[in-house]
């Protein structure tokens, strides 16, 4: 249930008000004037405020100027008979919602609730979906984990650079490729991902039963590995399935190459 607090200092309007809302199944809260408005807004979290602007000592814009600290402001909608542009633009500029102007049918002050608080909905509904995916990121394997923790090979970890974001299988991951202090992924269904790590967070965070670093600018999947050809100066030829370039394997990285083999 929406709840909705109600600012008017005319008592009739008030009640009225009220009673439109009420009949509709919001939850509604009523205040006689600006001081005891902010008091509930203070002690209450309300969906939706619908505030007069006319108002002895505290007027509407007071009342919206104070709650602008607030974490998670409520809708705010002026009820007004100012038709003034200056009045409206100097509203807007303060952060209202929308104006409702007096005098007004039961539809006007219905339809403006009901957009504002849909508005807010979808607002909402795209903060818990992007906190959601946070916490997501803080509790699963991610490229920001600290250096050292292992990644799971049949586990997912989340990338993302500037042209997309997706969560993959670490063991989907074919190989690996050093350009600065960026990375570049490539993995087994076609998708490149251009992480800003350099290889060394890499080579410490990945499963080291499954990947092996080549060459200081290579890390690769033995999983995928096709065959190994001699080359010259004691490096060898690696050939992974499904890419058509080969890789060389350093000679500085062929006896770990080959130790890591011997295990498999």
């Amino acid at each position: 249930m929406n709840s909705i607090l109600v600012i008017e200092d005319d008592n009739v309007l008030r009640e009225n008000i009220s009673l439109i809302l009420e009949s509709e199944g919001y939850e509604v809260t009523k205040a006689t004037d600006g001081e005891a408005g902010i008091k509930e807004i203070e002690t209450t979290k309300f969906d939706l405020v619908l505030c007069d602007i006319m108002m002895p000592q505290m007027d509407g814009y007071d009342v919206l100027k104070s709650i602008k600290y607030l974490k998670s402001p409520p809708a705010f909608v002026f009820l007004t008979a100012k038709t003034e542009r200056q009045d409206w633009r100097k509203g807007m500029e303060l952060g209202a919602d929308d104006f409702i102007t007096k005098p007004f049918t039961r539809e006007e002050v219905l339809n403006a609730i009901e957009v504002q608080l849909s508005k807010r909905d979808t607002i909402l509904k795209k903060f818990n979906m992007e906190k959601e995916m946070l916490n997501l990121l803080k509790n699963k394997i991610g490229v920001d984990d600290k250096v050292g923790s292992d990644l799971k090979y049949e586990g997912n970890i989340f990338l993302s650079d500037n042209n997309k974001s997706d969560f993959i299988k670490i063991s989907n991951i074919l190989y690996l490729s050093a350009a600065k202090d960026y990375t570049k992924i490539f993995t087994k269904d076609k998708k490149t991902f251009i992480v800003r790590k350099p290889m060394k967070v890499w080579e410490t965070k990945l499963p080291k039963e499954h990947f092996l670093r080549i060459h200081r600018s290579t890390i690769i999947n033995t999983e995928y590995i096709d065959k190994v050809e001699r080359w010259f100066n004691y490096s060898h030829k690696l050939y992974i399935k499904d890419v058509k370039e080969f890789f060389i394997i350093s000679q500085r990285y062929s006896r770990k190459f080959k130790k890591q083999i011997t295990k498999m």
